[in-house]
């Protein structure tokens, strides 16, 4: 069976373009950047055949506001790498225009879970190196790991983590919501390894993510399960090794001085350019001129951002693009829970869709309280797929609803 739906002419390739795009965004920046410049060519070509969900009012005005916000930036040059960056939006109308079917959604998302599971294998396989690196150098094991953790195929931990993170949300819905098939219980076993991989990457704003999105899960699928998640947690750490213990006890604030120092300057910043920002890519090279002045040395940390999409939004900016952001996410997880009342209970792959957006929506907010999760194009990427992918689950605008417990029988 081809994993694209068999279409002629223009929707063929932009179906594949948009698999390649989305697929390879897990693995390699390159090829799926090469894949969505030409999904791109290809609607520019054919625009009558472009679709975009209700969810881009919010992207197309944060795109208008980023470039009004170079417009008056002090160095608008030095913002050309972000203003690049916008073409990555573009993945949201391309997925949905390309798969429009829930047949079409369960392949591509299968695909994803299939690279996922490739990159958390190979990055268990960087976790075993490093551990048999810190035996036989007699390192101490947690002091020369947080400052070199698995990446997968990625080159930093905190975009392999933060894909990790909405694959695993999305293919947790996949698990609890969508129809089983024959072979259902293999995409288990690939649940289990991203969730291994997720665990020793020791990425604490991607633990935070997923008990977000895994308490609107339980709410959902099995509520009496809730009483016994803290239950759960507590013999998490009670049983991990001690390398673990202290990456979760640095989750507390008096543990992250950088963030809150870096938090009260992006403050600083708004207050002086409440409008438009200090300018897109300005807030690292302008960061000493904001600096709190209670603040005499910096803590240790990386302060060429602000750590915090809001925040840094804001202060690059403006306060209208925090709000944009804001907008999107909230747009979505209204959609999605209105897009629910109308689909029929059971398992379904609509249901599944839904679900993902709004699970994914909870645990990119809160990977975006913690680091600029929207300016990774790898993460911005994944986010905006899942989104598309969602929006092609609303039964208004779509096909007929599907049968509770029935396959689409497209193919």
């Amino acid at each position: 069976m081809l994993l694209i739906p068999k279409e002629s002419g223009w929707r063929h390739w932009i179906a594949w373009a948009a698999f390649g795009a989305t697929a390879s965004n897990f693995a390699s920046i390159a090829l799926a950047h090469a894949c969505l410049a030409l999904g791109i060519a290809l609607l520019l070509a054919r625009p009558r055949l472009a679709r975009s969900p209700a969810v881009m009012w919010p992207v197309l005005a944060l795109i208008a506001w980023t470039l009004v916000a170079v417009a008056f930036s002090d160095e608008p040059s030095s913002a050309y790498p972000q203003v690049k960056k916008l073409v990555v939006f573009a993945i949201l109308p391309l997925t949905y225009t390309a798969f429009r079917t829930t047949g079409a959604c369960q392949r591509v998302v299968q695909a994803w879970f299939s690279v996922a599971f490739g990159a958390c294998a190979l990055a268990l396989a960087q976790f075993a190196r490093a551990v048999l690196h810190a035996v036989a150098t007699g390192d101490d094991f947690y002091r020369s790991y947080v400052g070199e953790r698995i990446t997968g195929f990625h080159s930093h931990w905190l975009t392999f983590s933060h894909t990790a993170v909405l694959v695993m949300v999305t293919l947790a819905c996949y698990l609890l919501f969508a129809r089983r098939r024959p072979g259902f219980r293999i995409w288990g076993i690939v649940a289990a390894v991203i969730g291994a991989a997720l665990v020793l990457s020791f990425t604490r704003s991607a633990w935070l993510a997923l008990l977000a999105s895994g308490l609107y899960l339980l709410a959902v699928a099995k509520p009496r399960l809730l009483a016994v998640g803290p239950i759960v947690l507590a013999i998490a750490y009670l049983v991990a090794p001690n390398a673990l213990q202290q990456q979760m006890e640095s989750i507390r604030p008096g543990a992250n001085q950088s963030r809150i120092v870096m938090w009260r300057t992006g403050v600083n910043m708004i207050k002086a350019h409440p409008i438009t920002g200090v300018g897109p890519e300005r807030a690292g090279p302008l960061f000493p001129e904001y600096k709190p002045e209670d603040v005499v040395e910096l803590p240790t940390g990386f302060y060429g951002h602000l750590h915090n999409v809001f925040i840094h939004f804001a202060a690059e900016r403006g306060i209208p693009a925090a709000i944009i952001v804001m907008w999107l996410f909230l747009q979505v997880l209204v959609d999605m829970r209105r897009g629910l009342r109308r689909t029929e209970p059971g398992r379904n792959d609509r249901r599944f869709q839904l679900h993902a957006g709004a699970a994914a929506t909870l645990a990119i907010v809160i990977l975006s309280c913690f680091d600029v999760s929207l300016g990774d194009s790898e993460v911005l990427g994944a986010y905006l797929a899942i989104v598309a992918v969602a929006y092609c689950g609303l039964p208004m605008g779509r096909e007929a609803p599907e049968r509770s417990g029935s396959a689409s029988r497209e193919s």
